[in-house]
């Protein structure tokens, strides 16, 4: 297992954490500039989790996600929207830390639970303890897609 240093993202962390983002499995890749735009917004914002994981001086994952209240938990939920660790360091250990990280941010703010939507790491959320309950549904709206 590799020990990261897993800590809160800051604006200094941008170029580096733009190249990890670019390599989120998505359809929707953002330009620079909405990155820039959605990590202005999401930095000062108390409902918004952004950490990230350090090893041997390089950005090597990150985890994004906010907390919101809801009606059907009874209680404020985490939602995590991204999990990603650089591919030659999967299965080390930092993913578990990332979301480590992510759930005590998500207990300290009082949620009642984590949710996120994923089939390619069902395995990793499993071992956690995490389970499928409903079906996540998505749609992309064609002035959001590339063409």
């Amino acid at each position: 297992m590799i020990m990261a240093t897993i800590r809160p993202a800051a604006r200094s962390d941008s170029r580096s954490l733009f190249d990890l983002v670019r390599n989120f499995p998505t359809p929707t890749s953002p330009s620079a500039e909405q990155f820039s735009s959605a990590l202005d917004a999401k930095l000062p914002d108390p409902s918004s989790c952004l950490f990230v994981a350090e090893h041997e001086g390089q950005l090597v994952g990150y985890v994004s996600g906010y907390c919101h209240p809801t009606f059907y938990a009874g209680g404020p939920t985490a939602w995590v929207d991204e999990l990603l660790v650089s591919e030659t360091l999967r299965g080390t250990g930092i993913g578990r830390q990332l979301m480590d990280a992510f759930e005590q941010w998500a207990q300290d703010r009082r949620c009642v639970l984590v949710s996120l939507a994923t089939r390619g790491a069902a395995g990793f959320y499993e071992r956690r303890g995490y389970s499928s309950k409903a079906g996540y549904y998505k749609r992309y709206f064609a002035s959001a897609c590339p063409q």
